[in-house]
C-alpha cells in the first residue's frame, strides 16, 4: 500500500510540474504580430526623389511708391522681367504615415528649401518651409536716369509655401502645383514670387 501511495503521489506531482511549464489554461492568448493597421497600406506612396521643371509664373508686390501706385519698382521690375523662366528643380520627400518633410532645390539658382506638412484628405498635399538657403537675395537696380546711380537692394527670404496635387491615390507617379517664395525688402515692403510644376516625376 505504501508503494502504491508513492507511486501516484510522484504520478501526482510529475503532472503538477508538468502543468506549470506550459500554459496556463487561464492565461491570455497571443495576439499575433502583424501591421498595426491596414491604413498605412493605402496611403500615396510619395517618399523618394522627384525632379522636374519649375517656371516663375507670377510676381505679386513691389518696392516704395511705384508699388503703392499699382505698379513695380526696381525689385519687382527685376522679377516681372523673368516671368516665364523655366530652371529645373529636384524634391526629395521623406513620408511618416500622412506627415511630410521635403528639400526642394533648384539646379540653376542654388535656392534650397526644407518643408514640413502634410497629406490632405484628398490626393494632395501642403508644406511650410522650415529654413531656406541661401536666405538673402541681392538684386542690381537699373541705373536712375536722372542721377545715374545704381543702387541695390537686398531681399530677406522670410517664408515658402508648396501646395500640389498627385495622380494617384497610392501609386503616384506625377506631382504638379505651385512653390510661392516670400520676400521682405527692407523698408520697402514685400514681394511674392510664384512658381508652378506641371510633371514632377520620380527619378
Amino acid at each position: 500500500m505504501t508503494s502504491r501511495a508513492a507511486l501516484f503521489a510522484g504520478l501526482l506531482a510529475s503532472a503538477v510540474a508538468t502543468a506549470s511549464c506550459g500554459e496556463s489554461v487561464n492565461a491570455v492568448p497571443v495576439t499575433p504580430v502583424g501591421p498595426s493597421s491596414l491604413s498605412d497600406l493605402l496611403l500615396p506612396r510619395l517618399n523618394g526623389l522627384w525632379g522636374g521643371d519649375l517656371t516663375l509664373i507670377d510676381v505679386a508686390g513691389g518696392t516704395g511708391a511705384a508699388r503703392n501706385a499699382g505698379a513695380l519698382a526696381c525689385v519687382g521690375a527685376a522679377f516681372a522681367g523673368v516671368v516665364g523662366e523655366v530652371n529645373y528643380n529636384s524634391l526629395a520627400i521623406t513620408q511618416s504615415g500622412t506627415d511630410l518633410t521635403a528639400k526642394l532645390v533648384s539646379e540653376s539658382t542654388g535656392l534650397a528649401c526644407t518643408y514640413k506638412g502634410t497629406i490632405g484628405s484628398g490626393t494632395n498635399l501642403v508644406m511650410q518651409a522650415e529654413a531656406c538657403t541661401p536666405k538673402t537675395l541681392t538684386i542690381l537696380c537699373h541705373p536712375d536716369p536722372v542721377t545715374g546711380v545704381q543702387e541695390v537692394r537686398e531681399l530677406d527670404l522670410v517664408g515658402s509655401s508648396l501646395t500640389a496635387s498627385f495622380d494617384d491615390p497610392i501609386n503616384v507617379t506625377q506631382i504638379r502645383g505651385t512653390a510661392a517664395h516670400t520676400y521682405n525688402i527692407k523698408d520697402e515692403g514685400a514681394l511674392v514670387a510664384k512658381h508652378s510644376f506641371t510633371n514632377l516625376t520620380r527619378r
